[in-house]
């Protein structure tokens, strides 16, 4: 096990030069940090960063994929889903940064009660995607069995995050591995946003939020929870605003 209370190590302010260079040999390899930067100005600039080369990489990931599949045509199209702006709102800036990054980087602590909650997040994911594919009678019974998981996890963690707060070792040792899988799996999940897939290389549609996740990951181990779903928060107004035409 590892002490997850030690006392952390004393980080100083990274240059931008050195905070893209970071980001980049996390993206190589991850590694675990124990504790992520405290907040406050130099915090809110990393984060700034971060955001800033998020958008500007996923944009050019997508770019250069809308320009191959414009030859090869193998992207699914879109599904247009029949929503009001304060729904768009409501699930882009609140629910989706907030639920998306408990589940899926809530728990890149390693501590132990952190873990219980991802398996409760998890389950409570697979349920909700079960349910897409059940008969109408068993879609709400099954979505609600999915949000009862996740309730059931918090309040589990609530009572156990001041006890069971050991990261043990294989977390640690295969911290990159956790890093990547999870955010494969965080941009395949986006997959439901799409048609069916008529090729393999459909798959590369959700290449831009599966690098997304990736530097999510950064965020929430380099700045902290509030800090990725901020981050989250962010970068899905860019993505409404270009939706909307707002710019």
């Amino acid at each position: 096990m590892v002490d997850s209370d030690a006392r952390p190590l004393v980080l100083r302010a990274m240059t931008l030069r050195e905070r893209v260079a970071d980001i980049g040999r996390f993206a190589l390899l991850p590694d675990y940090r124990a504790h992520p930067l405290g907040w406050g100005r130099a915090a809110a600039l990393a984060l700034l960063a971060v955001f800033a080369f998020d958008v500007a990489f996923d944009t050019l990931i997508a770019e250069l994929v809308a320009a191959w599949d414009a030859k090869a045509g193998f992207l699914p199209e879109p599904i247009e889903f029949n929503t009001t702006l304060a729904e768009d709102l409501f699930s882009f800036l609140l629910l989706a940064p907030v639920m998306e990054e408990l589940v899926f980087r809530g728990w890149l602590t390693g501590r132990i009660a952190a873990l219980r909650f991802a398996l409760h997040g998890f389950a409570a994911m697979g349920l909700m995607t079960a349910a897409l594919y059940m008969p109408g009678p068993y879609q709400t019974a099954v979505s609600l069995a999915g949000v009862a998981a996740v309730f059931a996890g918090l309040i589990q963690w609530s009572r156990t995050r001041d006890r069971d707060t050991d990261v043990p070792a294989w977390f640690t040792r295969h911290f990159h591995w956790v890093v990547w899988g999870s955010s494969l799996v965080f941009g395949l999940i986006h997959l439901g946003n799409y048609e069916p897939l008529t090729h393999p290389l459909g798959l590369l549609v959700v290449l831009p939020q599966t690098v997304g996740g990736l530097l999510l990951a950064y965020t929430r181990t380099r700045l902290g929870l509030g800090a990725a779903m901020a981050h989250h928060a962010a970068f899905n107004a860019v993505f409404l605003a270009a939706d909307y035409g707002w710019w």
